[in-house]
């Protein structure tokens, strides 16, 4: 309809430069003015439907973390509330992070205690698979992870 004839590789912004720029007749202003028109639509339609339904997006939860213990930094004591959260040491079988959660693997599943997650500092936590977790923790993930995996190993900082 908007005549565009753009080559694609994988949508990247390099297919754009190449394919788009770099040809002739492509009518890649076409495809500028489109995406323009499509973020004002759908910035406003999420917009009016986010507020009108009271959609709960990250930020907007009821439940605000409580991360006193994140922002003092007193991640010993994180690590002992998330710990005791997964039903304890003997519980977890292993512990990975990335860049902004916890990946955390089981022994079982119905020991955990996700109010005490939430004490911990935690933003969420979501279940991918059978004994598996996700505890989200933002940009401290680090540092919690450092301090579990020490008290895993029966080294505390006091």
């Amino acid at each position: 309809m908007l005549e565009v004839s753009i080559g694609y590789i994988r949508g990247t912004i390099f297919d754009f430069g190449i394919f788009g720029l770099m040809y002739e007749n492509t009518q890649w202003v076409n495809l500028i003015l489109l995406g323009a028109v499509n973020f004002i639509v759908f910035y406003g339609v999420f917009r009016y439907a986010i507020g009108k339904f009271d959609i709960k997006t990250p930020g907007r939860e009821n439940e605000t973390a409580d991360s006193a213990l994140l922002n003092n930094k007193e991640y010993d004591k994180v690590a002992e509330l998330v710990i005791q959260g997964l039903g304890g040491k003997q519980n977890i079988k292993r512990v990975e992070n990335c860049v902004s959660r916890l990946r955390i693997d089981l022994g079982d599943q119905k020991l955990m205690n996700l109010e005490l997650l939430k004490e911990a500092g935690s933003l969420g936590t979501f279940i991918p698979s059978s004994n598996h977790i996700h505890v989200v923790f933002g940009p401290h993930v680090e540092f919690v992870r450092n301090a579990v995996d020490d008290h895993l190993a029966g080294i505390t900082q006091r």
